[in-house]
């Protein structure tokens, strides 16, 4: 970094400091005279970490330039986050191009969700430099993969904070943080790690709780375990429209040695619409790009997109180098050893949820997928070489590795069980479709229904059937209803959910803010005091009268992953339930009261005149999805009728 640039930063950092760094370092030491430190050592600490924090977003790593710095300014094409605000009726969309003050602290707590790929990681690093430049507030980035029982959010913090053999305390950064203003970006919720998942959770509704009087943004692919951030108001990022992905290509021209983007957007404006799904994600934009630069066609699958991207980096890694410099492989595998020594290592890392890991965890997973492939001779040290190097699907932060985009590893992990799991694979999908924690597996099971249609359907897909029609059997106790509908809506509404608990307020409560009402029947109803991530709380209003109406549903969280899963790859046999600000029908029960919902017609929620009402409530929580009856059941008879065993033994009929 050159000396203008520095001053630049320096200018950008000073006005920070001064004007809402200094007043609070203040006010801490005038509420506690007794902090042993010097002012001016905490001020220098902090003007430090948003010096070097601000320096090191300006950069960013991508697929398509590996082993490249890349400036984040020329490559990042602005976003949009949109959501549904129901009290007015109207689709927010905030685009970010700069720090807009109506996401935060407008909203103060928010979500941005959305698949792989959409940008959410570098939505943050944009948001953290532009809340510098505008002087919005104290950025803090923190990556969720990052937070374990060994580092906290606060030891995080104060290893951000710290320079090094210089410890700002814990203490004073807390009591820092609870003078506000402070911006918290917390990165990659769906990348924290199996084993410390539960602590990381309860770790970060606690710390939102204990510095409540802050900014708070979290992004993660879709999970059906945020829904225990309740008072979060939630984002998904705007699909590229076609220019703007077009836009996104011809900055890939910047860093380019042939400047390929004119004639891909040729290529791309005469194809069908196939490819539009590709056109608005960014990085399968870049994909294209990398693919189409290794061979100029462009590829119709995504499993295509990234076998294509392995190839390119296998194969012809310095496109920069006229002539396509073929660099020599440490490990002397042949690409497809390297790729088959790379699938076991992508399947088991994507067991342990990991994409991050020291030098020694990475090792260990070469090893053990070396110790699987015993016909090849390589060194577990030279491949990692090659990982970061001459194939780079890694790269290399600070001590720790990892994958260059979750994405690849979830690819090669899938294809893992098309390929390699052979007698197992049967076994493996089962088993990760009856593990709770089946949501690491999301994008894998995604990319494998590609792969294998006729697999899936035979083990994912068949196994949800049949666990519907055992529900359907044993929740069938409405006949006394006059609608049939209205029992079949019960069914398809209620199933994979646990328990379901209903409360209507009082006259009185209506009166005040949804905020703090939400967070009196938390309370109240103490079902979430633990954060569990299986549970969803939230508040609706009710109109003639006007009325709050809580709800907590706990769900059988593999069976409701499972289930969004299948709403992307079979949408006909599900239905979406779309949200409402208000419930319009009346229901007859005492206000106040918290009732759980059973079967039993004896219970008040199960009475005819309040059944319609409980059905609207449960389809307007989180979970706006549900099976089709009748299209399920049908299904299911087709699966158990083609049965892929008996398929396989027409295979082997014939005489010899």
């Amino acid at each position: 970094m050159d000396t203008s640039q520095e001053l630049l930063i320096a200018n950008l950092v000073y006005p920070i400091v001064k004007d809402l760094v200094l007043p609070k370092i203040q006010a801490v030491f005038k509420k506690n005279p007794k902090i042993s430190v010097k002012k001016e050592s905490v001020e220098e600490q902090l003007n430090l970490y948003l010096t070097q924090r601000y320096t090191k977003f300006l950069t960013i790593d991508t697929l398509v330039f590996p082993n490249m710095q890349t400036a984040l300014e020329i490559l990042y094409q602005p976003l949009t986050i949109s959501c549904w605000e129901g009290v007015i009726g109207e689709n927010i969309a905030i685009k970010i191009d700069s720090y807009p003050k109506e996401l935060l602290p407008n909203y103060a707590r928010v979500i941005i969700e959305d698949t792989a790929g959409m940008g959410k990681s570098t939505i943050t690093k944009k948001l953290f430099q532009s809340i510098i430049e505008q002087k919005a507030g104290i950025p803090v980035l923190i990556e969720l993969s990052q937070i374990k029982k060994k580092n906290s959010i606060l030891k995080e913090i104060q290893n951000q904070m710290s320079p090094i053999g210089k410890k700002l305390s814990q203490d004073i950064l807390l009591k820092l943080i609870n003078e506000g203003n402070f911006i918290f970006l917390f990165d990659g919720y769906d990348e924290i790690a199996l084993d410390d998942r539960d602590f990381t959770i309860k770790e970060l509704h606690r710390f939102i709780e204990k510095a409540g009087d802050n900014y708070f943004l979290i992004t993660s692919r879709p999970e059906d375990s945020l829904t225990s951030f309740g008072d979060f108001q939630k984002f998904h990022v705007n699909p590229l429209k076609n220019e703007e992905a077009y836009e996104l290509l011809e900055k890939y021209d910047t860093y380019g040695h042939n400047k390929i983007a004119e004639s891909l957007i040729e290529q791309l404006e005469e194809s069908d619409d196939s490819l539009q799904e590709y056109l608005s994600n960014p990085f399968l934009v870049s994909l294209l790009y990398k693919s189409y630069e290794y061979k100029k066609d462009i590829p119709v699958k995504k499993t295509q997109f990234y076998q294509k991207v392995y190839d390119a980096l296998f194969e012809a890694h310095d496109l920069s180098k006229v002539g396509y410099l073929k660099r020599e492989k440490y490990s002397k595998l042949h690409t497809d050893d390297f790729e088959r020594v790379l699938r076991y290592i992508g399947f088991f890392t994507s067991k342990a949820n990991k994409i991050e890991y020291d030098k020694n965890s990475i090792i260990q997973f070469i090893e053990k997928a070396k110790r699987q492939t015993t016909d090849l001779k390589f060194k577990a040290s030279d491949y990692l070489k090659d990982l970061l190097k001459t194939v780079p699907l890694f790269k290399k932060e600070g001590n720790n590795y990892k994958w260059a985009h979750k994405s690849l590893q979830d690819y090669f992990a899938a294809k893992f069980i098309w390929i390699d799991a052979k007698e197992s694979r049967i076994d493996i999908l089962i088993k990760i479709f009856h593990d709770e924690q089946n949501q690491r597996f999301y994008n894998v099971l995604l990319l494998y229904f590609e792969l294998d249609r006729k697999g899936f359907e035979h083990t994912i897909l068949k196994l949800l059937l049949i666990e519907f029609k055992k529900f359907i059997h044993d929740h069938d106790h409405y006949n006394y209803l006059s609608k049939e509908e209205h029992k079949i809506e019960r069914i398809e509404k209620t199933f994979a959910k646990e328990s379901i608990v209903i409360m209507i307020s009082k006259a009185s409560d209506y009166k005040k803010g949804a905020s703090d009402v939400y967070r009196k029947y938390v309370k109240k109803t103490n079902k979430l005091n633990s954060f569990t991530e299986d549970q969803s709380a939230q508040l609706y209003k009710s109109q003639n009268p006007n009325r709050y109406i809580f709800t907590v549903i706990t769900y059988n969280i593999y069976l409701a992953v499972i289930l969004r899963l299948i709403n992307e790859v079979y949408p006909n046999l599900t239905r979406k339930h779309f949200s409402t600000e208000y419930i319009s029908t009346i229901c007859k029960i005492r206000e106040g009261n918290i009732y759980t919902l059973d079967d039993k017609r004896s219970n008040v929620l199960n009475k005819e005149e309040n059944f319609k009402f409980v059905n609207d409530v449960i389809g307007n929580s989180n979970s706006r999805r549900s099976l089709k009856y009748y299209e399920c059941l049908s299904k299911l008879k087709e699966l158990e009728k083609n049965d892929s065993e008996a398929e396989k033994n027409e295979l082997l009929d014939w005489k010899y």
